[in-house]
């Protein structure tokens, strides 16, 4: 994730007179950079030396440049502890979506069945009523043909 600086590596050996005017160079930018940009971490912002104080000593150079792979170490662990807690997160709504998914489809078949047993309840309904009105039909014609037989003898 995190790759190292090519200027950053010169910048622990520094045996030769260029290098050490490279690593002030580094140094300065990276300082100028962290005040421009009002970016100086609140727990190491008393270890900063300022760029005169590392150019007069290299071990200073050496120690801050130890805080900042130290500080983007633990910046790192923090990130793949984050990434890897939203990947877990992740997953455990990914097996939440498919559990909802599951009952969703078992609702609609519910939904379904009912809606069918319904359906089928209301043509029985209308069956019956249908065969109520036929008998209460035939039960009238047989009185008015029985009434007449009557009336006969």
């Amino acid at each position: 994730m995190f790759e190292e600086n090519p200027s950053s590596t010169s910048l622990t050996g520094l045996t030769h007179p260029e290098e050490s005017q490279e690593a002030n160079t580094v140094v300065s930018h990276v300082l100028g950079v962290q005040e421009n940009i009002g970016h100086v971490p609140a727990e190491n912002s008393d270890s900063f030396p300022s760029s005169s104080d590392l150019a007069a000593n290299p071990a200073s150079l050496q120690h801050h440049l130890v805080n900042l792979k130290t500080m983007m170490s633990r910046q790192k662990a923090e990130y793949e502890s984050k990434i890897a807690s939203l990947e877990q997160r992740n997953r455990a709504l990914q097996f939440e979506i498919k559990e909802m998914h599951s009952k969703l489809g078992q609702q609609r078949k519910w939904y379904s069945l009912v809606e069918m047993k319904m359906r089928n309840a209301e043509r029985a309904k209308e069956d019956a009523e249908r065969r109520n009105e036929m008998l209460q039909k035939e039960m009238e014609e047989f009185f008015d043909t029985f009434g007449e037989i009557n009336k006969w003898k």
